[in-house]
């Protein structure tokens, strides 16, 4: 069968093919374009080419090694760089940790100054609420008696509400 696009084997437009097809019209656009074939490969001669400039001698082989001998070459610097990776990860690792550590440590310095002033904040506060009530009540002994009831009355409160429950496995079991 003829290739389409070869206008060549087509008889010209107008005329009647003998073996009963339809005249031939001419495309309204172009066939699209075929790709370009690909260059062949070049292949360089087993025999060097004594106007070629020798490789650089750091990129050179040395000459009495064989194939194998420079495959095991390969493996071993591949080794090496994959310790030296791994030895660099852990050193990351180790890193991280300790700028953890570091971070926590100074978090606790700092919620240890916190909670020192905000101790002392509350001591002096109910100290000023003692001394208050007292001068109120005319005597600063019913002003630090009353403090120190509503300390013991909000602490026995606490336990109370604040109480942890056992886990399951601590509660002593029902027997029927």
């Amino acid at each position: 069968m003829p290739d389409p696009r070869d206008t060549a084997a087509l008889p010209p437009v107008g005329v009647v093919p003998s073996d009963g097809r339809a005249p031939h019209r001419m495309p309204s656009s172009p066939p699209p374009a075929l790709p370009a074939p690909l260059p062949a490969p070049v292949r360089e001669p087993a025999i060097p080419d004594p106007s070629r400039p020798p490789a650089p001698v750091a990129r050179r082989l040395p000459e009495h090694k064989g194939k194998v001998a420079r495959i095991g070459d390969a493996l071993t610097g591949l080794s090496e760089d994959l310790r030296e990776w791994v030895e660099l990860r852990i050193a990351l690792v180790q890193t991280e940790i300790m700028e953890q550590v570091e971070f926590r440590v100074a978090q606790g310095k700092m919620g240890a100054a916190v909670g020192l002033f905000a101790a002392l904040g509350a001591f002096f506060l109910l100290v000023t609420l003692a001394l208050g009530l007292g001068w109120w009540l005319g005597h600063p002994f019913w002003g630090f008696l009353i403090v120190t009831l509503l300390l013991i009355a909000v602490a026995v409160m606490s336990f109370l509400v604040l109480k942890p429950t056992p886990p399951p496995s601590d509660r002593p079991k029902k027997t029927s």
